[in-house]
C-alpha cells in the first residue's frame, strides 16, 4: 500500500496527519474542535493555537525531514532514509 493510499484510508476514518493538523482539543472539557476555532463551542474556554498534530509530535520522536514517527534508537528514517546519527 502506498503512502498516499494509507493517508486516504486514515482520513476516511477521521485519523491521519492531515486531520490532526486541522483539529484542536479543548484543555477544559476535552472536546475535539476544528483547528480554526478560537474557543470551545461547549464550555466557551479559549483554545490555544496548538493542534492535535503539534501535541502528537511533542510526545514522539519524528524524522526532521519527513515527520515520520520513529522507533526509539532509530539510526535512519524508514520512510525517507535520512541518517539520524
Amino acid at each position: 500500500m502506498t503512502q498516499l493510499m494509507r493517508y486516504r484510508t486514515l482520513e476516511e476514518f477521521g485519523f491521519g496527519p492531515n486531520v490532526m493538523k486541522k483539529t484542536k482539543v479543548c484543555a477544559n472539557c476535552g472536546r475535539m474542535v476544528r483547528g480554526k476555532a478560537g474557543s470551545c463551542p461547549d464550555c466557551k474556554a479559549k483554545l490555544s493555537g496548538e493542534t492535535l498534530y503539534d501535541r502528537y509530535k511533542q510526545q514522539h520522536t519524528c524524522c526532521p525531514d519527513c515527520d515520520t514517527v520513529l522507533s526509539p534508537g532509530s539510526r535512519y528514517c524508514p520512510e525517507c532514509g535520512k541518517s539520524l546519527l
